[in-house]
């Protein structure tokens, strides 16, 4: 993670999200866009419509996980690039905890099949469960 390039934001997620893979160094690689909605402070305008963006299989796990409403909090960096001749601000996601109104099922389906396709490596519970099932 970034040290003097971190953001941290509690967001409820808008319908728009976008997956699909794209190439990066000649590689395919998974890739979600989604706009999160922050609940502004006393006094102050509520902020609309940043625009999180995260790479890999945290792509895919996300977007399994993700629906219009959902509630993140999230750890990411901020970047800047310019695309189809417009400047684009985004925040690159490198930590997600899911909240609230999330698909619990398809995102552990999700992992399962990362972990499968030897994307990801499985967690503490899943070495647990192996274990005791080959006993």
């Amino acid at each position: 993670m970034t040290r003097n390039n971190s953001c941290q934001h509690l967001i409820d997620i808008s319908e728009d999200i976008l997956f699909n893979f794209i190439t990066l160094y000649g590689k395919q690689v998974a890739f979600v866009r989604m706009y999160g909605y922050i609940k502004g402070t006393t006094g102050a305008a509520p902020v609309r419509g940043l625009r999180f963006i995260g790479y890999g299989p945290m792509a895919e796990v996300i977007y399994a996980h993700v629906q219009k409403g959902s509630r993140l909090f999230i750890i990411s960096h901020v970047q800047q690039r310019e695309g189809e001749g417009k400047l684009f601000t985004e925040f690159v996601i490198e930590e997600c905890q899911y909240i609230r109104n999330v698909n619990w099922d398809a995102g552990i389906e999700k992992r399962k099949e990362l972990v499968a396709r030897g994307e990801l490596r499985p967690s503490y519970d899943e070495n647990k469960q192996e274990q005791s099932a080959d006993a």
